[in-house]
C-alpha cells in the first residue's frame, strides 16, 4: 500500500513538471513551480529509500536530506504563492529574498546539526538490543518544530487568507490551495501518529493535487499563447481561420453559434453563412471601410465581417472577424428615428416660437397704437399701468415710428392712464431728448389734476414741453397753427 502511494507520488508529481513546462518553460511561475514540485519529488524518492533501506550510513545520510529539504520546499511554497498572486510583491528582489531567508537559514541549520552530529535538534540512535535506528529529540526540537508549524503551515494558510479577503476574485484558487495545504498538514500529522512514517513523504500529495486542479481549471499556469487561444475563444464576435480556398480551418465558440453546420470545415466562408441563410448585401460604404454585410431576412440578422490576410510560408490564410451588429444597427435606426422626430418637433416648436414672437409683437403694438393725424403729426394714447417693461417697449416702438413716417409732432395722450410713477417720467424724459435729436416735437395732451399733481413731484421739469387738458385741445391748437 505505502509503495502504491509512493509511485502514484511520483507519476502525479512527475506529469505535473512535464505539463506546467510543455504549457510555457519561459515563464518565471512555471518554472518556480517546477522547481518547487521537482523538490517534492526528490523528497518522496528519498523518503521511500531512507525507509525501505536497511543501511545505517546511507539512512543517516537521507535523513538529514529529508529535514533540511522539507524547510527549503516549504520556501518555495511561499515564492510560489507571490509571483502567483502577489507579482508585485515578488518582483521587488529584498522582499523575495527577505521571505525566503528564514526557509534557507532553517534548511542551513538542520543539515549543519544533523551532519554534525551535534543532535541539538534530533538525532539517530542505534539501538543494540534490536539493531533500529531510533529518532531522539534534542534540547532544541521543539522551539525547532514550532517554527516549522509556523513557517510551514501557518505563515502560508495566512498568506491565502489575506489574499483571499482582499481580492475577491482569486477565492476559487485560494480556496482550493488553503484546502491542499491543510489536507498536507494533517496528512504528515496522521500518518506519523499512526506509526506509517514513510507515507509522511507523500503528504504533499493533497497541495500538488489542488495546483493541478486549479491550473487546469483556473489556467494559472497558462503561457500567453494558451491564454490567447482561451481569451479567443471566449471572445463575443465570432473569429473564423480560412485557408488559401477559403475554407474554414478554425472558428471559435461564437462563430460556431453562428455557422451551425456539420460540414463547415470542408466549406468555404461565404458557403457556410448562406447555408444558415445569409445574404452578402455589401454597400458602397461599407467596401470604403473594408468589411462586408450579410443579413439573413427571416430573422433580420445583420452580421459585419472583417477580413486580415497573412501570407507565411505555408502559402497564407486569412483571419475572418465576424460581428452581430443587429441590435446595434436596430438602435441606430432608432436613434436615427428618434433624431428624426426630434427635428421635426424641433421645427414646430421654431414655428410656434414665431408666432408667439408676432402675436407678442401685435399686442406690442395694440397696447401702444399710433393714431396719425396728418402726414407728420401722429397721436399716441397710453393707456393702463405703464411698468418698466411697457416703458422700454414704448421706446423702442416711438423713436423708430417717428423716424418711418418722418414725424414732426408727436401728440402722447395720457387721458388714458391710470397711474403715473417715475419709471414713466423718465421714459416721457428720454423720448423727448430722443424726439428733439430727431428734429420732433413732444406734446403732451390729457392731464388730468390727478396727474398734474403727481407729475410736478416727481422731480423733473416739464417746462420745455407743451401740454394740453385734453386731447381735443391739443389736436386744435395744431390744425389751427397756434402750436409754435
Amino acid at each position: 500500500m505505502e509503495l502504491l502511494l509512493v509511485l502514484l507520488t511520483l507519476v502525479i508529481l512527475s506529469a505535473s513538471i512535464v505539463y506546467v513546462l510543455l504549457q510555457d518553460w519561459h515563464g518565471t511561475a512555471n518554472r518556480l513551480f517546477s522547481l518547487f514540485t521537482g523538490s517534492s519529488l526528490l523528497l518522496t524518492c528519498a523518503g521511500a529509500v531512507r525507509f525501505a533501506s536497511r543501511n545505517p550510513d546511507e539512512i543517516w545520510w537521507l535523513s538529514g536530506l529529508l529535514t533540511s529539504l522539507q524547510a527549503a520546499i516549504f520556501g518555495l511554497l511561499i515564492w510560489l504563492i507571490m509571483i502567483l498572486f502577489m507579482p508585485h510583491r515578488y518582483h521587488q528582489p529584498l522582499v523575495r529574498w527577505v521571505t525566503i531567508a528564514p526557509y534557507l537559514l532553517m534548511a542551513v541549520i538542520l543539515a549543519i546539526d544533523w551532519y554534525g552530529r551535534f543532535g541539538f535538534i534530533g538525532s539517530d540512535v542505534l539501538r543494540k538490543e534490536t539493531g533500529i535506528l531510533r529518532f531522539v529529540r534534542g534540547p532544541a526540537f521543539w522551539p525547532v518544530f514550532a517554527l516549522y508549524i509556523i513557517g510551514c503551515i501557518v505563515t502560508p494558510l495566512i498568506m491565502l487568507s489575506t489574499i483571499a479577503v482582499q481580492h475577491p476574485a482569486t477565492r476559487g484558487p485560494v480556496g482550493w490551495l488553503i484546502g491542499g495545504t491543510t489536507l498536507t498538514f494533517l496528512m504528515g500529522y496522521v500518518f506519523r501518529e499512526l506509526g506509517m512514517v514513510a507515507i509522511t513523504y507523500v503528504s504533499l500529495l493533497p497541495l500538488h493535487l489542488s495546483f493541478g486542479w486549479v491550473t487546469l481549471r483556473y489556467g494559472i499556469f497558462r503561457p500567453s499563447q494558451v491564454a490567447l487561444q482561451a481569451a479567443v475563444e471566449h471572445l463575443p464576435d465570432g473569429m473564423l481561420v480560412l485557408d488559401t480556398q477559403r475554407q474554414i480551418r478554425y472558428a471559435n465558440r461564437a462563430a460556431q453559434r453562428i455557422i451551425t453546420g456539420n460540414d463547415r470545415n470542408q466549406q468555404s466562408f461565404e458557403q457556410a453563412l448562406a447555408q444558415v441563410g445569409f445574404i452578402e448585401q455589401t454597400s458602397t460604404e461599407d467596401r470604403e471601410r473594408q468589411r462586408r454585410r450579410f443579413v439573413r431576412p427571416t430573422d433580420q440578422t445583420i452580421l459585419l465581417a472583417t477580413e486580415v490576410t497573412i501570407n507565411d510560408a505555408q502559402g497564407g490564410a486569412s483571419v475572418v472577424l465576424i460581428r452581430n451588429v443587429t441590435r446595434a444597427e436596430q438602435q441606430q435606426a432608432e436613434l436615427i428615428a428618434s433624431r428624426a422626430v426630434l427635428a421635426e418637433r424641433t421645427a414646430e416648436l421654431e414655428r410656434s416660437l414665431a408666432e408667439l414672437q408676432q402675436r407678442d409683437e401685435l399686442l406690442r403694438r395694440l397696447s401702444l397704437p399710433i393714431i396719425p393725424l396728418s402726414a407728420t403729426m401722429v397721436v399716441i394714447p397710453l393707456i393702463g399701468i405703464f411698468d418698466a417693461a411697457r416703458c422700454q417697449s414704448l421706446l423702442q416702438l416711438i423713436l423708430p415710428e417717428i423716424a418711418e413716417r418722418n414725424a414732426k409732432t408727436v401728440l402722447v395722450d395720457l387721458t388714458g392712464l391710470t397711474a403715473f410713477d417715475q419709471t414713466l417720467a423718465h421714459t416721457l424724459y428720454q423720448l423727448r431728448d430722443g424726439a428733439r435729436l430727431m428734429g420732433t416735437q413732444i406734446i403732451l395732451c390729457g392731464i388730468r389734476p390727478d396727474l398734474a399733481e403727481v407729475m410736478i413731484h416727481t422731480g423733473g421739469t416739464w417746462n420745455d414741453l407743451r401740454s394740453f387738458a385734453t386731447l381735443q385741445d391739443g389736436v386744435k391748437a395744431l390744425l389751427t397753427n397756434t402750436i409754435r
